[in-house]
């Protein structure tokens, strides 16, 4: 790759979804027992292998990760107001520079890799889901960075393992580095050791009527960045009979529902996935749910007779799954009134059964 980088585009726009997270399958390492031949084409999750994290979630189409790249005189990000999309810019720009053989690099700094402000790119935000809420909202805003420089400045495509690493992500789950190229339900196998990003178990569309109602709170979550390290560090090991339990719901019950467009049984199987994995964050959540509130509304939303109802990730977002549109917008009218206007929003979305896409202007 030539480090002369030079706009391959006028104009282009690329967009991704969002994340939902159901649960890692295990924290540390661990020994699996080995089970039956997958009659669902996953392959072995459950083997003879130590693996870190794993685990299942789902792409979904709104709160979008949308940014619009064009032509400038030097690099400039507009709509950030986080700072993250340079300092994503800049790791990609690093990875960049250093996959290159070229003995003609550009001009470098005094000190280390010549910088991103080189790149004659104006980014813009165009859209992007609340930051710490639980909908992968850093990952999909990093993928699409890079994704979007890769193909403006050299009109390729990076592969998941190549792309997550050129930007800093997949430390823990892949879910939505696969997601981010695959959508649907993706099953993550997990990894084999600490650097590498999880293997990809498998991904299958969600139907597309089904609809999801999001609970998001404003005030975001504070397990991020360093707290979030430090919380995993503390937490226990999931023990090997849970880790077995939930490769089991998602193998037996998951993926068949979902393959069979049967709501009821995947609903089901997707509340008593999210109570296993949630209750191995009790020691830091007090339960299998983020705050004592948001057990309040899993319970109301179960006692109007919704079964497939969780937490994505460590919260505070809950998600339920409704049939179709008219079971969304009747769930809406009666959470309404019992949510605090001041703090919670709910919205309704469906299952992002593509991965990234983009549009663009040839120069």
């Amino acid at each position: 790759m030539s480090t002369h980088l030079l706009p391959k585009y006028c104009d282009l726009t690329v967009s991704s979804g969002s994340r939902l997270h159901f649960g890692l399958y295990a924290f540390e390492p661990q020994t699996v027992p080995k089970s039956d031949a997958d009659p669902y084409r996953l392959s072995e999750a459950s083997s003879h292998l130590r693996r870190y994290f794993g685990g299942l979630g789902l792409m979904v189409q709104q709160p979008s990760t949308e940014i619009r790249l064009t032509t400038a005189r030097h690099f400039c990000v507009d709509g950030d107001s986080t700072g993250r999309i340079a300092t994503f810019a800049q790791r990609w720009f690093d990875f960049i520079q250093l996959q290159n053989s070229s003995s003609d690099p550009l001009p470098t700094p005094q000190h280390g890799l010549p910088s991103v402000n080189q790149l004659p790119v104006r980014i813009q935000v165009l859209q992007s889901p609340p930051q710490h809420n639980g909908l992968g909202a850093g990952t999909q805003q990093a993928l699409t960075v890079g994704h979007a420089l890769t193909q403006f400045f050299l009109d390729q495509t990076l592969d998941p393992i190549a792309l997550a690493r050129s930007v800093g992500r997949g430390l823990r789950s892949a879910v939505g580095t696969y997601g981010f190229f695959r959508g649907g339900l993706i099953v993550d196998r997990g990894k084999l050791s600490p650097g590498t990003l999880g293997e990809l178990d498998g991904n299958f569309p969600v139907p597309e009527d089904w609809r999801i109602l999001l609970i998001t709170s404003r005030s975001g979550s504070l397990m991020s960045g360093q707290r979030e390290v430090e919380a995993f560090e503390q937490l226990p090991a999931i023990p090997v009979q849970t880790t077995q339990r939930l490769i089991d719901l998602t193998k037996q019950r998951i993926v068949p529902a979902v393959l069979a467009k049967d709501f009821l049984a995947y609903c089901d199987a997707i509340y008593d996935y999210g109570i296993t994995a949630g209750l191995c964050f009790e020691s830091m959540q007090g339960g299998p749910f983020a705050t004592p509130r948001s057990q309040q509304i899993v319970d109301r939303i179960r006692q109007l007779g919704f079964q497939g109802v969780g937490q994505s990730s460590w919260g505070p977002t809950l998600f339920c799954f409704a049939k179709d549109s008219q079971q969304a917008d009747w769930l809406q009218e009666k959470l309404t009134p019992i949510l605090n206007a001041d703090d919670e929003f709910l919205s309704i979305t469906s299952a992002r059964n593509c991965g990234v896409t983009s549009r663009s202007t040839p120069p």
